[in-house]
């Protein structure tokens, strides 16, 4: 009998929203750049090119805690889009982009029990997920764009940290 190794680990990626505080529309990509957004990369989702496993939490860490909370989704491709719409612009994948989506985490900054406040910060957690993934037989890594669901105003400069734990296997 063939054993299975099972490894846990967090990888994570960065965004620093432009230098505006234009509001958020409901549908809106949250994303780097207003002219070339690219989407967050996650290294080490798998242990080697082409390999697999299941995101099984997401944390997003906002460098400010706003009156009002970003709702968000974070959809997560096996492969890099790169049509899907600039910071401040509606959510557009090409549909072969979206047949790369292995599932969209909701991460929803307006409901109490996933939030966690600190000085001036907060995190946004979704936990108890099983969303299993392949990645594309050259990479070992997952990529995200993450959209507004809310109205949301945000701060110029600030900057977001998207957390996934992963069980590679």
């Amino acid at each position: 009998m063939e054993r299975v190794q099972v490894q846990h680990t967090v990888t994570f990626a960065d965004i620093t929203r432009p230098d505006d505080a234009v509001q958020y529309a409901a549908g809106e990509v949250v994303s780097d750049s207003t002219t070339a957004a690219t989407a967050m990369k996650f290294n080490r989702c798998s242990s080697e090119p082409g390999g697999g496993g299941s995101v099984r939490s997401v944390v997003l860490v906002d460098s400010i805690n706003a009156g009002t909370k970003l709702n968000a989704d974070l959809f997560l491709f096996s492969v890099a889009p790169v049509t899907f719409g600039n910071d401040n612009e509606a959510f557009v994948p090409t549909d072969a982009e979206l047949q790369t989506c292995i599932g969209v985490v909701s991460l929803d900054g307006t409901t109490a029990a996933n939030t966690k406040i600190g000085s001036g910060n907060l995190a946004i957690q979704s936990q108890g997920l099983d969303l299993p993934f392949t990645c594309a037989d050259t990479d070992s890594a997952l990529y995200g764009v993450l959209v507004a669901r809310n109205t949301y105003t945000p701060t110029a400069l600030e900057a977001f940290r998207v957390k996934l734990g992963v069980q590679q296997g």
